[in-house]
């Protein structure tokens, strides 16, 4: 059976692209055929040339869909996440040349709806970066899979804090994230789902011990979610603060909160990468940080 799914991969690295569309394709999407949507911002894609050949080498099922892309006017531009210069990762390795990263945040955050998106077609969503390699052959559709389970959305790869304990990168990725998260609980008067939430409103070490929480990366969703009250007032109540672009709080950590939030589950963990079936990183060499939007001043 075929399921009523997308994969979405929003793309700048043209030159891992072709690679990973082959990959996406030998490894998983041959035995479904599902659309593939390569959004994009500025004219990155814009080429016939390219794109024909994506179809003639990989699959003619491949769409290409320019997005825009706006800062919103609310947010000053000294607010903006790279002129935050008092935080080492911003010194380190995030100048406004990475402005496009928030940007891209910004759609993972917005998906549903985003303009020149086809999304509320589906039932299903998967996305994976344009860095990203599958490496073997994956045995399962991800979409048969989560349409038998009560998950709303799985990821490819879940990361807890007990293995991998977050660094200066992630607190600095951080700033005012559970302020927020606290906020917008009051706000809607909500009982925690999970016992790592639950714990927190009532912990003294809330601040440091909320960096205990595990994240997730390339998502599987069921678009229901986007449609629910919960999803809705959470995407709204993220807008206004601001944080995806003041502070660069990244879309993976957000879905994943999220969850912890409202449901008594955490996201499925399928284990794609665990299991040796997907590389996050696997043509990174080819292209390492994406190249950045045209006009920064947007």
């Amino acid at each position: 059976m075929k399921y009523n799914g997308c994969v979405n991969i929003l793309s700048s690295r043209y030159k891992c692209l072709p690679h990973c569309l082959k990959s996406l394709w030998d490894k998983w999407n041959h035995r479904y055929n599902y659309p593939v949507y390569i959004h994009y911002f500025d004219d990155v894609y814009d080429s016939q040339r390219y794109r024909e050949l994506m179809w003639k080498n990989v699959s003619e099922n491949i769409h290409f869909r320019k997005v825009p892309y706006e800062t919103p006017s609310f947010i000053k531009e000294e607010e903006l996440f790279y002129n935050r210069r008092d935080l080492w990762y911003v010194r380190a390795s995030f100048s406004i040349a990475r402005k496009g990263y928030l940007h891209m945040c910004h759609f993972y955050n917005n998906l549903y709806g985003y303009p020149n998106t086809e999304f509320e077609k589906y039932d299903y969503i998967l996305s994976v970066d344009d860095e990203s390699k599958f490496t073997k052959e994956v045995p399962y559709d991800f979409f048969e899979v989560l349409s038998n389970r009560e998950e709303l959305a799985g990821a490819l790869k879940v990361t807890h804090a007990v293995d991998k304990p977050p660094h200066q990168g992630n607190f600095d990725c951080r700033v005012g994230q559970w302020e927020h998260i606290k906020n917008y609980i009051k706000k809607y008067q909500i009982s925690p789902k999970s016992e790592f939430i639950k714990n927190l409103l009532v912990d003294p070490k809330a601040d440091i011990n909320y960096h205990k929480k595990s994240s997730a990366d390339s998502y599987v969703f069921k678009t229901e979610l986007f449609r629910t009250k919960e999803w809705q007032h959470w995407n709204k109540e993220l807008n206004e603060a601001g944080g995806i672009y003041k502070y660069r709080w990244g879309d993976d950590e957000l879905n994943y909160l999220f969850f912890l939030v409202h449901h008594d589950y955490p996201v499925y963990d399928f284990k794609t990468v665990i299991e040796g079936y997907h590389d996050q990183g696997g043509f990174r060499h080819l292209q390492d940080y994406a190249p950045g939007v045209k006009d920064n001043s947007r």
